[in-house]
């Protein structure tokens, strides 16, 4: 298997014997969410449909998969969502196939989907590769598999010998415990987790917060001693460990 990094997205791709381009959590519509809360921001959809739709015709994947929370609103669906989403799927349609493994924020997104392009929330299997949004327990099958997540939107915060710091979305690359999955597996099971970052521009959760509060079966399952910090472009960032200084006895 081999991976690339597209930090204009950011997006990874995943060629085995296709070639799967990964985005993760695009938030279509979170603007109108966010001046309920009194922040008004001009809805920026139209250019995160573009940024994407780009991406998928400069590499032209056999596959985009979406690791869930294409949409914002939950519970319902917004005014915003409802004109945005059909334009981001018929958009890409054009130029590949689409597979959506659905989050906590998309009830309702199977009424803008084709019943094939929609994949089990619990995660599946994808041409090796287990996939799924994380705010679930993995179904038992992806035991053994390297899992490709959303869900965390993990940002790395690096700071060099002088105090310049460097905030980037990033990936995360670690071994899981079998605890998570709901049936016992072999101590000789090993999975991976690769937490794949936002691709929405607004989305986006430092990971020393991450790991020192987990907020997910899968955040809670990470082995910390065998995590490692990649940036966007795929740089390698560091042991999770000490790009978080971490302190919390319970993550081990």
């Amino acid at each position: 298997m081999e991976t690339e990094y597209f930090p204009s997205g950011p997006a990874i791709q995943i060629t085995g014997e296709q070639r799967i381009l990964v985005v993760a959590d695009i938030h279509m519509g979170i603007e109108s969410d966010l001046r309920l809360h009194g922040v008004h921001l001009q809805s920026r959809g139209k250019e995160r449909i573009d940024r994407l739709s780009d991406l998928v015709q400069e590499i032209s994947p056999d596959i985009l998969l979406m690791l869930g929370d294409v949409k914002h609103r939950v519970p319902g669906t917004s005014w915003q969502e409802f004109r945005e989403l059909p334009s981001l799927f018929s958009n890409l349609r054009k130029h590949t196939t689409i597979r959506v493994t659905p989050g906590n924020h998309d009830p309702g997104i199977e009424e803008f989907l084709k019943p094939e392009e929609l994949l089990p929330k619990e995660g599946s299997i994808l041409d090796g590769v287990g996939v799924m949004h994380g705010h679930t327990r993995p179904d038992p099958s992806l035991a053994g598999h390297l899992i490709l997540t959303g869900h965390h939107h993990p940002v790395a915060s690096l700071t060099d010998e002088v105090g310049i710091a460097l905030r980037s979305p990033c990936y995360v690359l670690a071994e899981l415990r079998n605890e998570v999955f709901d049936s016992p597996q072999s101590d000789d099971t090993k999975t991976r987790i690769l937490m794949v970052p936002a691709f929405n521009e607004f989305s986006g959760y430092g990971i020393e917060k991450t790991f020192r509060s987990p907020f997910s079966p899968l955040s809670r399952a990470v082995v910390i001693e065998t995590a490692e910090c990649l940036l966007a472009d795929g740089t390698y960032g560091g042991e999770l460990s000490s790009v978080i200084r971490h302190e919390h006895p319970g993550c081990t």
